[in-house]
């Protein structure tokens, strides 16, 4: 035991007795120390803490002794004696314990309201004149009284937030960026890399502009910096060409110039090359510039018509793996959505072109907390089935078989679609329209039943302005808007029919045609359709599979043009 300790106990024995007697008891002094040099030893708050409530109300000759100082020790004595006579003491007056010892309790009055033990928690009470008096608050407490815990003392908000005091809890003001109850979450997308894979085959070749122009979109949405999105991208046909990496530009402007600039190679279309590039761009920080824990992203920009497209879709599944998020964008002379579907992630992340803001905002909410409110995935849509049943649909039967499919995916995917149908020859009519049946098996019933063909001639640019003019009139009104027709050949007027879809697509509706069978007039198809990714071609049952990329445009998310700047 150490010399200090051993001290400190004599001193202890030393005053021992004196803590135990009341006032007036003889005192015995101790043989090695005396009681001033035993009390030296003593820390001042120990001795203090001997004088303390307990003190006060059990040891009557120390309490009548020492009555101011007692007094700091009886509040729930005063409050109890105080309020059993509330009228004790006039206006102006506090009520105190006079005497605050336990033998006897005497009230007294006094304009000194400090007297009336006020403050809280420890705290100081300061007298102003007359019944006026303030609070010196220990650390950790704040009110009036001192009465509220401080939650702001230990700095909870983070990020540049203010911490506002309430009551004994708190609340935060955060800054732009940034939300959460501490203001722990940063609401700014990014940062991301984001490689963009454009094809330059033989396919694609005369949409090899429409390509660069759907990257630049997506671009001219993105926050380009140091701490933000960096973009690098491929173009491939036999070979693939690195046009520009992770670290070449951090200025969004060098970037677009740097897209503009892109030329054309034309070959076969060797996708596999590009993604294997791809990912030794990922994986090299110190040739591409590549950051690690930051989201990674490849957007494919191609027609789905690749030369080795097992390779391509088994390279595909392997970037998966690691965490690198795939989306495919179709575009080119034909589009077959079966490749783009088995190369994305997921069938969400399949995407016409013309709809860039679609996959930009995807991108923009993937890479902020779930936390954050700036973008929402929107769910509301209507899609309205337009069937061609007129003599010249020799696979009536077949387009029954793919209508009911598409149908049962939609409403099984997303739960939040309302369909109607109408069937056409020269003219169209409603067999039900939108919101008109809710349930599934009603919906198929109704799509099925009474259907045959006539002996009349097709219409489709007719039909297509019946579409406009009537079938979404039942439609929700925040609702994305979706035209299916079915129909297969014996196509005319075509620049009528195109100038009708083109009418739809100023009202914001989306018009996909889908071809049944054999006899498709494909290349009609893809004359009248917006984009060739708006086109379906079905032969078998194994194509019904890219109704999947239709449907998936049934859900899509919406963010705020602004968002950079209003999460600065």
């Amino acid at each position: 035991m150490s010399a200090m300790w051993m001290t400190f106990i004599l001193a202890l024995v030393y005053l021992l007795p004196e803590i135990a007697c009341h006032a007036g008891h003889d005192h015995h002094n101790h043989p090695f120390l005396t009681k001033s040099k035993a009390m030296s030893f003593i820390p001042q708050n120990h001795w203090l803490h001997r004088r303390s409530a307990s003190t006060c109300q059990n040891n009557e000759g120390y309490c009548e002794a020492n009555k101011m100082e007692c007094m700091n020790y009886v509040e729930s004595n005063r409050e109890h004696f105080c309020s059993k006579s509330p009228n004790f003491c006039g206006s102006g007056q506090t009520c105190y314990l006079y005497t605050p010892c336990p033998a006897h309790f005497e009230l007294g009055c006094t304009e000194n309201a400090c007297l009336g033990l006020p403050c809280e928690n420890g705290a100081t009470c300061s007298r102003l004149g007359g019944s006026a008096f303030t609070c010196s608050c220990t650390y950790g407490f704040y009110g009036s009284v001192c009465e509220y815990v401080d939650s702001c003392v230990t700095a909870p908000c983070v990020n540049g937030g203010t911490c506002n005091r309430n009551a004994s809890s708190y609340d935060c003001s955060c800054t732009a960026r940034y939300n959460g109850s501490t203001c722990e979450t940063d609401c700014r997308p990014g940062p991301a890399d984001v490689i963009f894979i454009i094809d330059s085959s033989y396919s694609a070749e005369q949409h090899f502009n429409d390509s660069k122009a759907i990257v630049i979109a997506i671009v001219n949405k993105l926050a380009i910096g140091t701490d933000d999105f960096h973009v690098g991208v491929l173009k491939y046909s036999f070979n693939t060409s690195v046009e520009f990496s992770f670290n070449n530009f951090t200025d969004k402007g060098q970037v677009l110039s740097a897209i503009d600039k892109i030329t054309r190679i034309a070959g076969p279309s060797y996708l596999d090359t590009a993604l294997d590039k791809a990912k030794e761009m990922f994986s090299s920080s110190s040739t591409f510039g590549a950051r690690t824990h930051v989201n990674q992203y490849i957007i494919i920009v191609s027609d789905g018509l690749s030369t080795l497209r097992t390779e391509a879709i088994r390279d595909a599944q392997i970037l998966r793996s690691q965490g690198i998020r795939i989306f495919a964008i179709g575009n080119g002379e034909q589009v077959d959505q079966t490749e783009l579907l088995q190369l994305a992630t997921a069938s969400q992340y399949v995407f016409p072109a013309g709809k860039e803001d679609d996959v930009t905002n995807a991108i923009l909410m993937e890479t902020v907390s779930n936390n954050c409110t700036d973008c929402s995935l929107h769910t509301t849509t209507d899609i309205l089935f337009l069937v061609d049943v007129s003599l010249y649909q020799t696979s009536l039967q077949q387009t029954l078989d793919a209508l009911r499919d598409l149908i049962y995916t939609a409403l099984d995917y997303n739960a939040n679609t309302h369909v109607g149908m109408a069937t056409f020859d020269l003219t169209a009519k409603f067999k039900f329209h939108i919101n008109q049946y809710t349930e599934k098996d009603t919906i198929l019933l109704h799509s099925q039943i009474g259907l045959a063909t006539t002996n009349r001639k097709s219409n489709i640019s007719a039909a297509l302005a019946f579409a406009r003019e009537t079938g979404f009139n039942s439609a929700r009104s925040d609702a994305r808007k979706v035209l299916v027709l079915f129909s297969s050949e014996s196509w005319s007027d075509l620049d009528n029919i195109r100038q009708q879809r083109q009418a739809l697509n100023m009202d914001n509706v989306t018009v996909a045609f889908v071809m049944i069978g054999r006899s498709a007039d494909l290349v009609t198809a893809y004359y009248v359709a917006e984009h060739a990714s708006h086109v379906f071609y079905i032969e078998n049952d194994p194509d019904l599979y890219r109704f999947d990329a239709l449907v998936a445009q049934t859900s899509h998310v919406e963010c705020p043009n602004d968002i950079f700047d209003i999460r600065q």
